[in-house]
């Protein structure tokens, strides 16, 4: 496991946890094995999750994770939880997590086995696509307003950043916007970025919650993705209450 964890809400409404660091050296050499382990609640007359109980079963298990474990993500689902590692020692990492998960007798558990030399289950299921990565940074940014006290329920003008490889793209992007709700701030070349380097500042009046500010960031990465240009982020000024 690497030290660059990230949890962000998938496209299909899942909560993910996943080791985005590890995208780097993935596939690993040797580790052609991904094991599953999903997890329920066993009471007949509960289906809620006992996250304490899973959380303490989670510990347990990566106090035991050699070398050749990777525990890569987890999956939370509204009746169950999932835990993914890739291995070299598909068997010592079986029977670990049946003799620690056999002791959890609250839980229901269950461990699948499959081949998966191109770490393609990691790849294309747990590390983000280009509008969940947006929404971790989204996540990002309001955390930091908050932790400088903003209140995110005053509105205020955001500044939203794009760049084009050239000013057709630019064109075309500005003309797939509302320009009665977004306002151009500046259209500027920036030579020093290699090949993005026409920008244009947006910006819109709006709160800075989360929920609020998604929607918008989702707009216009998809519409600068559509015409090859590439949404870079937005920024608000911090609003305190007087």
């Amino acid at each position: 496991m690497t030290e660059h964890w990230e949890v962000f809400l998938s496209r299909e409404g899942t909560l993910i946890r996943a080791d985005l660091g590890i995208r780097e050296i993935v596939p690993i050499d040797g580790a052609n094995t991904l094991i599953r382990v999903e997890i329920r609640t066993r009471s007949l007359f509960s289906r809620k999750l006992d996250y304490e109980l899973i959380g303490i079963a989670e510990d347990e298990i990566v106090s035991q994770l050699i070398d050749e474990d990777h525990l890569v993500g987890a999956v939370t689902y509204a009746d169950c939880k999932s835990f993914f590692f890739y291995t070299m020692q598909e068997k010592r990492l079986f029977n670990m997590l049946d003799k620690v998960l056999s002791k959890y007798r609250k839980l229901k558990c269950e461990i699948s086995v499959m081949d998966d030399p191109g770490w393609e289950y990691y790849l294309q299921n747990l590390y983000p696509d280009s509008l969940e990565k947006q929404r971790i940074l989204d996540q990002k940014v309001v955390e930091q307003l908050k932790a400088n006290h903003d209140n995110h329920h005053i509105p205020r003008e955001i500044k939203h950043w794009i760049y084009f490889k050239d000013s057709r793209e630019r064109e075309d992007f500005k003309n797939s916007l509302n320009l009665n709700f977004y306002r151009i701030v500046e259209e500027n070349t920036q030579p020093d970025r290699s090949e993005h380097s026409f920008e244009l500042i947006l910006s819109h009046t709006g709160t800075a919650e989360f929920e609020t500010i998604t929607p918008f960031t989702t707009e216009l990465l998809e519409k600068a993705m559509r015409v090859g240009g590439n949404y870079d982020g937005w920024e608000s000024p911090v609003m305190l209450l007087k």
